[in-house]
């Protein structure tokens, strides 16, 4: 999607031209503070989205509110609530959604039939989800019936905050009955060995590799796992929406993708909104799903699409998908709730004294600039 949009704006005119530079992901936000502090900036930028409200709330990057409000084409109601919230600040726009993505349940179909389940009914409530996770482990064969990352980094939390949501918790609100009843439900799996210890050492890459490899039943898992899982998974695999927690019924999961940025400064912020125009055009984001990127847009439906049963979901899933903050020190409130997930988890700490613990390190945080 993007090298092909980059090419096909430079066929489209010839008033700007596109070349791109690869950076990184871990070096992005580095490399763009030094070029802000420089003051030699790139004239567009693609960001991880919870961390555009801490450059946002830095008065480095361009608004672009005036803009979009003269934009035929990019319009903010046609986009799904959370990708266009990480582009907000203070009722300001300061980044247009490049793509998404989000959660699911990806469950071995396979395993749910040696096992006496029906595939065609997969866990939809916190219950079910446990109970077909006992019925999957299998010790013998090394098989837990639940996979997920708790590890201490941003990927742990992006795991854990459909689990906070859905139980009505939320970050700022972390020492509540709610959020101490979806960690103990995380460490309750781990610690009845229905999900593996390695869950905090996990990245979601390898939590996926886990599942691959027939050692977990069902795993939270992303689209970007898609074109891997079609190659390398040998058994039927199949998607379903995120299980809800009884009695709640709250949809939810996390919202992870990019946005287009312009750093303030850019000399030439008109060509890039030009472009961020053009690369939001249907026809382009059309073509994100190959790589299983999803369209943040509402007003785009792939026909056709590859993995039909698992974009149906993700796209469903889509619209309950929340921005993470969006927050100037998210990093920081996510810190702490990385440290609570790991106390939990290994069961050094109760999870309603570790999350009592995080929510007074946010505390402050939250009183200067809340959520």
């Amino acid at each position: 999607m993007i090298y092909g949009g980059i090419k096909a704006f430079n066929e489209s005119q010839s008033e700007y031209r596109i070349d791109p530079r690869i950076v990184p992901g871990p070096q992005m936000d580095s490399e763009l503070i030094k070029a802000i502090a420089s003051g030699s900036v790139p004239d567009l930028v693609t960001l991880d989205n919870p961390v555009v409200a801490s450059f946002s709330a830095q008065g480095t990057l361009t608004d672009l509110t005036e803009r979009v409000g003269k934009s035929a084409v990019v319009k903010p109601d046609v986009y799904f609530k959370g990708p266009w919230a990480s582009g907000l600040w203070k009722q300001r726009i300061f980044a247009v959604p490049r793509d998404a993505n989000t959660l699911a349940l990806c469950y071995n179909a396979d395993m749910f039939k040696v096992k006496g389940l029906d595939p065609d009914k997969p866990p939809k409530t916190w219950t079910e989800l446990l109970d077909a996770a006992k019925a999957l482990k299998d010790p013998a064969k090394n098989v837990y019936g639940f996979g997920f990352s708790a590890v201490q980094a941003e990927e742990g939390v992006f795991q854990f905050l459909p689990f906070l949501h859905q139980a009505g918790g939320a970050v700022d609100k972390l020492d509540t009955p709610e959020a101490t009843e979806a960690l103990e439900f995380w460490a309750g799996m781990v610690k009845d060995g229905v999900a593996s210890r390695d869950v905090i050492n996990q990245r979601q890459y390898e939590v996926t590799n886990t599942f691959m490899a027939g050692n977990a039943a069902m795993v939270m898992c992303g689209p970007w796992e898609l074109p891997r899982l079609q190659k390398e998974a040998k058994f039927e695999w199949r998607l379903a929406l995120l299980p809800v927690k009884p009695g709640k019924d709250i949809a939810a999961s996390a919202l992870g993708g990019y946005d287009w940025v312009v750093p303030k400064g850019a000399k030439q912020a008109d060509g890039a909104f030009r472009f961020i125009e053009f690369m939001s055009d249907p026809k382009i984001l059309n073509e994100g799903w190959k790589t299983g990127r999803l369209a943040p847009r509402t007003d785009v439906t792939v026909t056709d699409p590859l993995w039909p049963q698992a974009y149906g979901i993700y796209r469903k899933q889509l619209e309950s998908a929340r921005a993470r903050g969006p927050h100037p020190q998210w990093p920081e409130i996510s810190r702490a709730i990385q440290i609570a997930m790991q106390e939990a988890v290994t069961g050094t700490k109760p999870a309603a004294t570790a999350l009592a613990d995080a929510a007074r390190k946010i505390k402050p945080i939250l009183a200067k600039t809340p959520l």
